[in-house]
């Protein structure tokens, strides 16, 4: 049998650095596909993931990453309710009551 050794590894200057590097790049890869599809008029964030060809929950994170940056400007509004049903009912999908709108920062 042999005796397992445990250290505790404490991350160097350099592996924050490179952690820092691989952020700012992620972030500038997204920046330059979003910035292009953003103008100075109110879009849902769901407009923007479907012209990126994304998934709506991850533009929708990105822009919201891009909002702390102060990139762009959001507003929360009250969406559009879902259709009923031949039946009446409503689907239970889509149910949000709130939707964000986004648009390029206002000089």
């Amino acid at each position: 049998m042999s005796a397992t050794t445990w250290a505790c590894v404490n991350p160097n200057e350099s592996d924050a650095q490179t952690g820092d590097a691989r952020r700012a790049a992620f972030q500038a890869g997204w920046d330059a596909r979003l910035l292009p599809l953003l103008t100075p008029q109110w879009q849902p964030s769901g407009v923007i993931a479907k012209a990126a060809g994304e998934k709506p929950a991850k533009v929708l994170e990105r822009l919201k990453d891009m909002l702390d940056r102060n990139l762009v400007e959001r507003r929360v509004v009250k969406a559009v309710p879902s259709k009923p049903t031949k039946s009446g009912k409503r689907p239970r999908i889509h149910t949000a009551r709130f939707e964000a709108h986004f648009r390029l920062p206002q000089a």
